[in-house]
């Protein structure tokens, strides 16, 4: 049987502080406690999302819809508009925090250990995929399909790259450029009409 660990987070530079959490993911599922393995793996995501968004220096406020609040589930469609990571992570992402949500609100729900199981590699193939991207590392995955996946990828793309920018945003940037050239062409005529005022008085 294939087992699971996550010492790969004690020599991270960037996720090293998440190693005693993951742990304790396994240790859950050691004892057979396959409600606190998911429900604790999507509390899991939130702290990693939460640290995605500083790597990034995402806004933490980000609009949103009325009636909306901040989840995490507006964090993580915030970071599909903002990071081109690979679909598949996005989808890991999305199964944890449903599958999360499910353990926290649904009480008579009876969780497998192979549901368990699951959602621990989804979480150890998300840290995976950041710890491979932002700190240049060749980790290994534990989900088959994501790790025939990521071989095949030709050219490096299994790892997050920045979004190019969108039609709307370079509107707003050069709605913005021409204010500021405006309003510094406004300056420049107020200034001599003030040099002009002087020499006539």
């Amino acid at each position: 049987m294939a087992t699971i660990n996550f010492d790969y987070l004690q020599d991270s530079q960037t996720f090293s502080d998440q190693k005693e959490a993951a742990d304790r993911l396994v240790k859950l599922y050691l004892i057979d406690d396959a409600r606190d393995v998911i429900l604790n793996s999507r509390l899991f995501l939130e702290t990693t999302i939460k640290k995605v968004f500083n790597l990034e220096n995402l806004d933490k406020y980000y609009p949103l819809k009325e009636g909306e609040r901040r989840n995490l589930r507006n964090d993580t469609q915030y970071l599909r508009e903002k990071l081109d990571f690979p679909l598949v992570i996005f989808n890991l992402m999305d199964e944890v925090r449903r599958m999360g949500n499910d353990a926290a609100h649904d009480p008579n729900y009876k969780f497998t250990n192979n549901q368990a199981w699951h959602c621990l590699m989804d979480v150890h193939d998300i840290l995976v995929f950041l710890i491979n991207s932002y700190e240049n590392q060749n980790l290994a995955y534990m989900r088959p399909d994501i790790a025939m996946d990521a071989a095949e990828n030709k050219n490096d793309r299994f790892r997050k790259r920045q979004k190019s920018q969108t039609k709307t945003d370079l509107k707003t940037e050069n709605v913005n450029m021409a204010k500021e050239v405006l309003a510094h062409k406004k300056k420049k005529r107020g200034f001599k009409s003030r040099i002009k005022h002087l020499f006539k008085h």
